[in-house]
């Protein structure tokens, strides 16, 4: 079996290694259009040339398969010789044995020949012949630290040229500033592209004059294909594996031809001339990967071997790749924690976090803390299907964290019914508590929509209530390297959570401490309610109730309040009890006067004259 193709620069014969003969001329006028296989009883004709380029004979060559990389060419013309491609000629009714691949000149016309699906044959026994350069370095001066650089839009591809050239010693440096500029900015421009491997894989073929060339990412003992080019496509085409090891080994740039002094050369490497593979490093300076190229006798006819400049181009790009693939595993990194960062907080908060990853540092920090759960979650529950139970908590859930990212706040956490939010932290935040008060408000307001949107039980409605606190405490990463989960430490935390406790207790759905109470400079309806004491908190904390939607005689209900209270904490019992009873009448469906006017009307039954006006909240 027989086939031709007419490449750019020669025509190409590719023959079966088994017994067959072979002749070699010009179109006759009854020939189809070269290159053509003619087949006959005696000889199968081979027409390379048409009938107007008379230097080819109409029978000019003879080739015999004698083995299976080896021919006998007979010259069998009677005027013309021929050269091969060691340099003999065979002049006229002359023959010589010679080994694939080989080339064939008779004037302009060239005749390359080799096996035919050679690339699929077994590897060589050995490439001890073949030339390496030094170890790459890994110096800050090296050529990987010198492209790594490139990604930086102000480093100038003019540095990086000189400095390149000037690790090429013994080289002419003035006829490599075009190569190497040129390739500087190859490599600045793939960095910013997805198909970085491709590009690399693009400029390896054409600037180092390769037939094909591959970027490999090695998995364990064997190589991927990350991106390919080729002159010419070979669906069988595999890399050398001896080669590969040799550059696992070596950690170093190889290249040469297979079989160069000596060395044995089995049919798999027939057709190639020439071989070379740079390493791909990672930090740890081992091997992930390979710039990977060769020749073709087949394609690659009349250039130059690989050189020591040329190998050094191939490193140069495998730094490259290193670089760039360091880029990226950077890039999709901060993606992932850009990602993980904004379920906690704003995407401005996120990109500041993502520029100065020493927020997230344990660091002390003056916040607002926002506590809130939903109001009798374990008796709506009970009532609805889990599905059903889901659907709704991610509802509340969804619309509370909704109204915390609209203020710049950051989420903290979620356990169970409970959501918690943090103002003031990871970034300063002057104005903390207003934010984390406004958006007390916004939960109170969107529970309307909530549960018009949302249907429960008969005679059920979606409640929270929400606790804030302002003070100092130690906030940062209090997950792990696995699960990030930034959020706040410290006893003003504890308070905090305690304060939404109370809520049940006063039967208001916000509850806010003194501490947070002094920084909203009477910007938000709030009125104090008493004094408590938090289990497990010795110190009592005033306690405020924050009002979303005043109407129009809450200011007069709140300083009567304010007086019934301070008659209840001055010991003036009955005067507490007539105030609280006349705003009873009022209103009574005002949870917190219920509350101090059952606390007052307990302690006059009981008759006790030295009472304790702060209370003690049974739990949590």
């Amino acid at each position: 079996m027989a086939q031709l193709a007419k490449l750019d620069s020669h025509i190409l014969l590719q023959i079966e290694s088994h017994d067959l003969v072979l002749e070699v001329g010009r179109q006759t006028k009854d020939d189809p259009q070269p290159p053509a296989v003619i087949a006959t009883p005696d000889v199968t004709r081979l027409v390379i040339v048409t009938k107007e380029q008379t230097e080819i004979g109409r029978r000019q060559l003879r080739i015999e398969v004698i083995g299976p990389q080896r021919v006998r060419l007979t010259n069998i013309n009677d005027v013309n010789s021929i050269t091969l491609s060691s340099g003999s000629v065979l002049g006229p009714g002359e023959s010589s044995d010679a080994t694939l691949p080989l080339l064939v000149t008779r004037g302009s016309v060239q005749l390359g020949i080799e096996v035919l699906g050679g690339d699929r044959l077994p590897e060589p026994e050995s490439v001890d012949a073949f030339q390496s350069l030094p170890a790459v370095p890994q110096s800050p001066n090296s050529v990987i630290a010198i492209v790594k650089r490139m990604y930086d839009p102000d480093f100038s591809p003019q540095t990086a040229t000189d400095s390149l050239v000037a690790s090429i010693r013994g080289s002419n440096a003035d006829d490599m500033f075009d190569r190497l500029g040129r390739l500087v900015t190859v490599l600045q421009r793939a960095a910013s592209t997805a198909d970085f491997a491709d590009v690399i894989a693009r400029t390896a073929m054409e600037m180092v004059n390769l037939d094909r060339a591959a970027v490999l990412v090695r998995e364990g003992a064997a190589w991927r294909v990350a991106a390919l080019s080729e002159q010419r496509a070979s669906d069988s085409w595999r890399p050398s594996q001896r080669l590969l090891n040799q550059v696992v080994q070596d950690r170093r740039t190889v290249w040469g031809a297979p079989g160069a002094a000596g060395s044995a050369v089995s049919e798999s490497v027939a057709s190639i001339v020439a071989l070379v593979a740079a390493p791909i490093l990672d930090d740890a300076g081992e091997v992930i990967g390979a710039v990977y190229g060769d020749r073709r006798i087949g394609i690659s006819w009349n250039r130059p071997p690989i050189d020591k400049f040329d190998a050094k181009m191939i490193e140069i790009m495998a730094c490259g790749v290193a670089g760039g693939w360091a880029r990226m595993e950077q890039e999709q990194a901060a993606i992932a924690r850009r990602v993980q960062l904004e379920r906690f907080v704003t995407k401005e908060v996120a990109q500041q976090l993502e520029e100065d990853p020493d927020a997230l540092i344990g660091r002390d920090a003056e916040v607002t803390l926002l506590f809130c759960d939903i109001a009798g979650f374990s008796r709506i529950s009970e009532q609805l299907s889990p599905t059903a139970t889901f659907e709704w908590i991610n509802a509340v859930m969804e619309m509370l964290s909704t109204c915390v990212l609209a203020t710049k706040g950051t989420l903290v956490d979620y356990i169970g019914d409970e959501l918690i939010a943090m103002w003031g932290a990871p970034l300063a935040v002057a104005d903390h508590a207003r934010a984390a008060a406004e958006t007390a408000v916004m939960m109170m307001n969107s529970l309307k929509t909530l549960n018009e949107k949302f249907a429960l039980p008969a005679g059920e409605s979606t409640q929270i209530g929400i606790g804030l606190n302002s003070g100092n405490v130690r906030v940062g990463n209090t997950g792990t390297e696995h699960k990030l989960k930034y959020g706040p430490l410290g006893s003003d935390v504890n308070i905090a959570s305690r304060v939404q406790g109370a809520t049940r207790y006063l039967r208001t759905p916000a509850l806010i401490t003194g501490a947070t109470a002094r920084q909203l400079d009477g910007k938000f309806c709030t009125r104090r309610l008493c004094s408590v004491r938090l289990k497990n908190i010795e110190t009592p904390v005033e306690l405020f109730e924050l009002v979303a939607n005043p109407g129009p005689t809450w200011s007069q209900f709140a300083e009567d309040y304010e007086r019934a209270l301070t008659a209840w904490e001055q010991h003036k019992l009955q005067s507490a009890i007539e105030t609280l009873s006349q705003m009873v009448a009022r209103n009574s469906h005002d949870g917190p006067t219920m509350v101090l006017l059952s606390r007052a009307a307990d302690v006059w039954s009981q008759d006790l004259q030295d009472y304790d006006p702060v209370w003690t909240l049974p739990s949590k």
